[in-house]
């Protein structure tokens, strides 16, 4: 049996929910992906992602926080289209499916980018609930982009193709 407050949470506003809500989940899948960014930024060889991975972080817990404080701006989705387009002009896209992971930075980087995919889609609902803004989801979907776009640089253009 379950501790009386075990199955309840707070939200940044003070309301209690229950630890399966679809905010608890999408909190806790925002902070999963935040793990596996800063595990992947530990094991990188390149500069540049971790430093990006690192503002990436910061940034997060603006993004977990979204249902109960907004704190994710319009200049943090501009300052990550930016980044996008940084990383577009420094890595060659393939043009066929590869196997993105060869070492343990691309590997981490990919876990990461799949939990930011499922925490967008969790955003999706949450949105679609009104419980957070659009502004959210596209933020969310632009990261996904971005470690895609870093496991690229991190690989430095040598993966297996499919």
């Amino acid at each position: 049996m379950l501790a009386k407050d075990s199955s309840l949470t707070r939200t940044g506003k003070g309301e209690v929910v229950d630890k399966d809500s679809s905010f608890t989940w999408y909190v806790g899948t925002v902070d999963e992906a935040n793990s596996f960014i800063g595990l992947a930024r530990v094991f990188s060889n390149d500069e540049k992602v971790k430093e990006t991975l690192l503002e990436v972080q910061k940034r997060l817990f603006a993004v977990g926080a979204e249902p109960s404080h907004q704190k994710l701006e319009e200049e943090d989705l501009e300052w990550l289209l930016k980044k996008v387009e940084e990383f577009e002009n420094a890595v060659k896209k393939p043009n066929r499916f590869i196997i993105l992971e060869k070492d343990e930075a691309t590997a981490f980087l990919s876990v990461a980018r799949a939990v930011v995919r499922r925490a967008e889609r969790e955003a999706v609902r949450l949105y679609r609930e009104g419980k957070v803004r659009l502004l959210t989801v596209e933020w969310l979907n632009k990261l996904s982009y971005l470690l895609y776009l870093m496991i690229l640089k991190e690989g430095e253009g040598e993966f297996e193709e499919v």
